[in-house]
């Protein structure tokens, strides 16, 4: 009986060590997770910039080439449309894409291990 208080005075004594080595580990995952997503964040400002200028250029490019013909209306309408399928596609693509991951995946691996190792000693 002895021998089992001892051994869970250790483990606790254990776990509570452990616990600034996470509180660590938690500081630098959510460092790291602050750095990707503020990346993310300007890598997609610039792209929908650009992919935004572009199919403004492309609409305009349609309208003008179309101007003198008959076919002025069809080709602004059919821009219209082609926008409306390009934002579809892109937030079709962004929902696909961007899934956040759980901000402690590491901590959780190194707190089931400890819990693993505490089991093993009971």
């Amino acid at each position: 009986m002895f021998w089992a208080l001892r051994k869970s005075r250790l483990l606790s004594a254990l776990a509570m060590d452990r616990m600034t080595d996470y509180m660590d580990l938690l500081r630098v995952e959510v460092k790291i997770r602050e750095h990707d997503i503020g990346v993310k964040v300007v890598g997609f400002a610039v792209a929908g910039l650009f992919a935004l200028l572009a199919t403004i250029f492309l609409g305009l490019a349609v309208i003008v080439t179309f101007w003198d013909s008959p076919y002025r209306a069809a080709a602004a309408w059919s821009v219209v449309l082609l926008y409306g399928v390009i934002a579809a596609i892109c937030v079709g693509i962004c929902m696909k894409h961007f899934q956040s991951q759980s901000i402690a995946t590491s901590l959780r691996g190194e707190l089931q291990r400890d819990i693993d190792i505490i089991k093993e000693n009971i």
